[in-house]
Formats: structure tokens, C-alpha cells, sequence
């Protein structure tokens, strides 16, 4: 049996607790806002979550880590 560590995030490998580390590129303004016509965004680590939102691994949507939301 493997055991796993769920001390730390999947997507990006900080600790629980801390703050996610973005493991894509920030998207541009234009993909942003097809994303909040869309109601469906991308968090930092690139999980679909909607705009407003946290992904399951803890990660916002580029929109609220930017403050655009």
C-alpha cells in the first residue's frame, strides 16, 4: 500500500495552509473576460472551476487571485 502525503497540494506542492503557487502562465485580459462570459474559469494551477471560484486542490480562479473579481 502507497502511502500519500496529503500535507501538501497536489498541483503545486506547498503545504496546506500556504499560499498556492501559480503553475501556469497568467492569462491575458482578453482570456479573461471570454472566461467571465463563459461562467467558466481557470484556476492557477489550471483546473476549470467558474470564475468566482476555488478548484479542488485549493487554487482561485485567475480572476479572484488578480482582484478582478
Amino acid at each position: 500500500m502507497a502511502l500519500v502525503n496529503t500535507d501538501r497540494c497536489e498541483s503545486c506542492g506547498r503545504l496546506r495552509g500556504e499560499r498556492h503557487k501559480a503553475t501556469m502562465r497568467r492569462p491575458s485580459i482578453l482570456t479573461m473576460t471570454r472566461w467571465m462570459d463563459d461562467g467558466v474559469a481557470k484556476a492557477t494551477d489550471g483546473c476549470r472551476t467558474e470564475p468566482d471560484g476555488v478548484c479542488e486542490h485549493g487554487h482561485k480562479s485567475w480572476l479572484l487571485r488578480l482582484g478582478y473579481i
